[in-house]
């Protein structure tokens, strides 16, 4: 038997998980004295409404290592986390597979650290389901699927600095004239953490730099899945979809909507790319 665990920064579309055994450990969210299970229960909408209303930024916590342990069985057990620079999930993960293989000595369980997050965990989840189906071994999966990992990039397009404000990383005030200004942050993902690429002003410009940035610096040798996350931002993404399909005709390219704590990172409006 082999499972996939995810966290539920992995944006996975029901034909997605199709043939093959997933379970996803959520993340706690809160919002002053409002609390959330990142799972398939919350109100994404409510989610958003109270994230914008409050002033406090959205308290995150990760699943803990018995999350992570409750959910695994089978002889075979891959993992996916999200970046283990934003998070501790990676290390519960880790644990975890420590509590389970003593239990269990005879199985094999592997955590990769995507060294992303959103749709670059998705990406990651894609690469093993297709190593599985083709039959690859778990030696060769984990070789495959790491080897992916630090091959691909991944590219963000912020609609909103609100929450970047509220947690004291950039000064209020620009986070309020970002809104004013129409003002969105390109950003790429280096060494599993956020580095800013541009400004841009305007939905359609903003566009045209995440998939311009996104060509400069992709390995266009790869073959694997193209992953687009939108937090309520479908038809966006639908161009930036319509815009990789002339550079990559014979790709797949699969959009997804964002859950709590993917909102969280990207706010309303957000496109979070991988390929």
């Amino acid at each position: 038997m082999i499972k996939i665990v995810v966290d539920s920064c992995c944006e996975l579309n029901l034909d997605m998980m199709e043939g093959v055994d997933v379970s996803f450990v959520p993340f706690k969210l809160s919002i002053g004295s409002n609390n959330f299970l990142d799972d398939e229960n919350l109100n994404i909408e409510d989610f958003r409404i109270k994230m914008e209303e409050s002033k406090e930024p959205v308290k995150t916590a990760c699943p803990s290592p018995m999350d992570f342990f409750d959910k695994f069985e089978g002889d075979i057990v891959y993992v996916v986390t999200i970046t283990s620079e934003l998070s501790g999930t990676y290390q519960s993960a880790m644990i975890a597979k420590e509590m389970y293989l003593k239990e269990y000595p005879g199985a094999k369980v592997h955590v990769f650290d995507s060294r992303s997050a959103v749709a670059g965990e998705t990406a990651v989840f894609l690469n093993l389901v297709k190593c599985i189906k083709e039959g690859k071994s778990f030696e060769e999966t984990v070789a495959d699927t790491e080897e992916i990992i630090e091959r691909s990039v991944t590219i963000i397009n912020l609609a909103s600095l609100s929450n970047l404000a509220k947690n004291g990383r950039i000064p209020k005030i620009a986070g309020k004239l970002s809104k004013v200004l129409n003002i969105r942050m390109i950003g790429k993902a280096k060494d599993g953490k956020i580095v800013p690429v541009s400004i841009e002003r305007g939905l359609k410009r903003s566009i045209k730099s995440l998939v311009n940035k996104a060509l400069d610096i992709c390995d266009k040798s790869l073959k694997t899945a193209i992953v687009i996350s939108e937090a309520n931002a479908l038809e966006a993404a639908k161009e930036v979809r319509e815009m990789l399909l002339k550079d990559f005709p014979d790709r797949i390219i699969e959009i997804t909507g964002m859950k709590g704590l993917s909102t969280t990172y990207a706010e309303e409006g957000g496109l979070v790319l991988h390929l």
